[in-house]
């Protein structure tokens, strides 16, 4: 089973995919690492980026200056989009290679992707998740774990799908707006009817929907 998990920045999606992997006992990806990965020095994505904007973004070391860029691209949405064509297809392409591998051993995989529906990537799972927390609540998240402005946390937030919105596409919702043990009881309820989803589908046909043995 592949399962992707989403939610808007400060939802708390990144707690919920590990708790959730852990618990349906799933390998854990996560597109963030992949793009990261990506740009590193002379990968393929610091290729690109080089290749669009020249050294402008980058440090002394060569490492890409993520600080700076982010406030770039948030800033304009022409150079946004243009940044994501040059790295999309490549988180794509690594993520379906981990997958694939996954399931060729017959394993499971929880997949973070925060842009799931905004790419339209959901396809590819058999279930989507989105971690729900209001607005309010992740412009605060995002100000003390990142040390940003309100303004600036909130032009992030702007340029994503509403959790709103992002729910309502979802098969599954978790809220993240309380406390942690909340949301620990929903993923363990999440993750109960995921394992009951999984046996049903590994059943023959005839026998998952008539309760019959299969004849040799």
């Amino acid at each position: 089973m592949k399962i992707a998990v989403t939610g808007g920045i400060g939802s708390g999606k990144s707690s919920v995919a590990a708790l959730l992997a852990d618990a349906v006992q799933a390998d854990l990806f996560s597109a963030d690492l992949v793009c990261h990965e990506l740009m590193q020095p002379d990968a393929d994505g610091w290729l690109g980026i080089v290749a669009a904007w020249g050294e402008r973004y980058l440090k002394p070391d060569r490492s890409i200056d993520r600080g700076l860029m982010r406030d770039a691209v948030f800033r304009d949405e022409a150079m946004r989009k243009q940044l994501e064509t040059i790295l999309h297809p490549l988180i794509r392409r690594e993520l379906m290679q981990k997958m694939a591998a996954v399931a060729g051993q017959g394993g499971r995989c929880v997949v973070e992707i925060p842009l799931l529906f905004e790419v339209g990537w959901q396809d590819e799972f058999d279930a989507t998740v989105v971690v729900y927390a209001p607005e309010d609540v992740c412009v605060g998240r995002i100000v003390a774990r990142d040390g940003i402005g309100e303004e600036a946390a909130r032009r992030i937030l702007d340029a994503q799908m509403s959790p709103e919105k992002k729910a309502e596409m979802a098969t599954h919702v978790i809220s993240n707006a309380g406390l942690w043990a909340q949301t620990v009881q929903q993923v363990s309820s999440l993750a109960r009817l995921l394992e009951k989803k999984i046996k049903e589908r590994g059943k023959p046909a005839d026998t998952a929907r008539q309760g019959l043995t299969p004849q040799n």
